[in-house]
């Protein structure tokens, strides 16, 4: 009776001790909360007013008015430092040099006649497995594995096909 006693004092020590130290935990957790909510405020209230920001330069532009940091008569060259009060994201690096417009003519040509040479293989392997099973159906004969050889491998599935095919006729008795 004793240990049962025990047992049960025990349990509702441990069960008292777990409730607790529960809102201690949670309170700890919900103070974390409240600074990383204030933190995400701070950032919102920074985006809105960038915003505001470049919705003042884009009122700026359509009126024919010049900008801060654009070319004009005074300012040749633009200024790519940000305004006072602006922040920079940490880690952003400058847009790189435009590229040579001949050069990226040239790879768009060179890009465009591979895709049209892969286009052009993937037709004739298209063809060459309905060539394979067309001649398999009349022939009434052969294995529909060459289907699958000539759409992957084209012309060489092809040729080997060709090969067995001779190789597996008759002689004729004339």
């Amino acid at each position: 009776m004793k240990t049962k006693l025990w047992n049960v004092c025990t349990l509702g020590f441990l069960a008292g001790m777990v409730l607790l130290v529960r809102p201690a935990t949670m309170l700890a957790a919900e103070g974390d909360n409240m600074d990383r909510l204030g933190r995400l405020e701070q950032r919102v209230n920074q985006i809105a007013e960038r915003q505001e920001q470049l919705m003042n330069r884009l009122a700026a532009q359509m009126d024919g008015q010049p900008q801060p940091g654009r070319p004009d008569a005074q300012n040749p060259r633009p200024q790519f430092r940000p305004q006072p009060g602006q922040q920079m994201a940490p880690g952003l690096a400058p847009l790189p040099a435009q590229p040579n417009p001949d050069r990226a003519r040239m790879a768009k040509s060179i890009h465009d006649f591979i895709g049209l040479i892969l286009f052009v293989g993937m037709i004739c392997n298209i063809l060459l497995a309905i060539w394979i099973f067309t001649d398999i159906r009349k022939r009434g004969e052969g294995s529909g594995i060459f289907i699958a050889l000539a759409l992957v491998a084209g012309i060489p599935a092809a040729i080997i096909y060709s090969l067995t095919r001779i190789g597996d006729r008759t002689p004729s008795n004339a």
